[in-house]
């Protein structure tokens, strides 16, 4: 985390207050409308991708596709 390595202020997502809830420290919840993450999805094109993972892939992508359109 950037706080622990001395760089100052970063933003991280929430998980890491349960990852970290000792950390030396401070956290402040920014809890607005205009607080957004973006995702991306990766995969290495010219490797082998399970079946599992590519469908995970195409339902993650569908979903998503699906949520920003209903934003």
């Amino acid at each position: 985390m950037a706080g622990t390595a001395g760089l100052g202020v970063g933003l991280v997502p929430a998980v890491s207050l349960r990852a970290a809830p000792h950390a030396p420290v401070a956290w402040v919840r920014l809890d607005t409308p205009e607080a957004r993450r973006m995702l991306r999805m990766v995969w290495r094109r010219d490797a082998y991708l399970s079946a599992a993972a590519g469908r995970f892939r195409d339902f993650a992508a569908d979903h998503f596709r699906t949520f920003a359109s209903a934003d």
